[in-house]
């Protein structure tokens, strides 16, 4: 069966109190032009998946422009822990959907087709990397449109395994302190996709190095990577995510549109 590909990015205003939280875990986050930063993320989608279906999952109150193209998802949501508020967003999104869904940050670009992955039968799918603190990344996951139920049990399963935690985790990093925690007996020294079972679920891992992809040096992100299907411009790498895009998938799809 053929199924949609969804692509679902969360946004949602957090105030400066919540950022200055933010700051004592991590100083690389910035929020400059985030609605400008959705777009061109949800534009590289089309470009490499045609028909494809973007969301956009929020609170109530954040504005979004009427020109926004992406289908607006409102969900009561605290803004106070926006990592803990995101887990919840996900999970609540995939008990609705239908067919393969794809969460990603704002801060990334689709560089390749990635409809491939789901040829793989998998719940969820997520990508790690040899690191010891975080060694799957939470910036992009996938979740099979044939297995939904399981995809929702395994965020259900994320959830109350982030909940654990104390309040700072649910401003930033629980979510993937819990995937460390619940992967603890997976061995990341590798470069391959391969399957793990999680309590029955089926679980595929990909290497970040080809579906999440970021330099070492935030300002090595200024080169061209054709072979990564996912860029990640996290923390200091952001400034060089417009001009990427600009330079070699915009440019792409000017020529193609003439």
């Amino acid at each position: 069966m053929t199924w949609r590909i969804t692509f679902a990015a969360f946004y949602m205003d957090v105030s400066a109190a919540t950022m200055e939280r933010i700051h004592r875990t991590t100083s690389t986050i910035t929020v400059t032009e985030p609605q400008r930063f959705i777009q061109t993320m949800f534009a590289s989608a089309r470009h490499f998946h045609p028909g494809c279906h973007q969301v956009i999952l929020t609170d109530q109150h954040t504005f979004f422009p009427p020109q926004t193209s992406a289908e607006i998802v409102r969900l009561r949501l605290d803004a106070q822990t926006p990592m803990l508020a995101r887990a919840h967003a996900w999970l609540a999104y995939l008990r609705e959907a239908t067919g393969h869904v794809i969460f990603l940050d704002n801060d990334i670009l689709i560089n390749g087709d990635l409809a491939h992955v789901f040829a793989d039968e998998f719940a969820v799918a997520l990508t790690y990397r040899a690191e010891r603190k975080w060694p799957i990344n939470a910036g992009i996951n996938f979740a099979h449109g044939g297995f939904l139920a399981d995809a929702a049990a395994f965020h259900d399963l994320w959830l109350r395994r982030f909940l654990l935690a104390d309040e700072q985790s649910g401003v930033w990093g629980g979510d993937q302190d819990a995937l460390r925690e619940l992967f603890a007996e997976v061995d990341f020294a590798r470069a391959d996709s391969f399957g793990w079972s999680l309590d029955g679920m089926a679980v595929r891992f990909l290497p970040c190095a080809r579906y999440n992809f970021s330099t070492q040096r935030a300002a090595d992100m200024d080169g061209h990577y054709p072979d990564a299907a996912a860029l990640h411009f996290k923390g200091r790498r952001k400034p060089f995510m417009l001009p990427y895009f600009q330079r070699y998938i915009g440019e792409i799809v000017n020529r193609t549109e003439q």
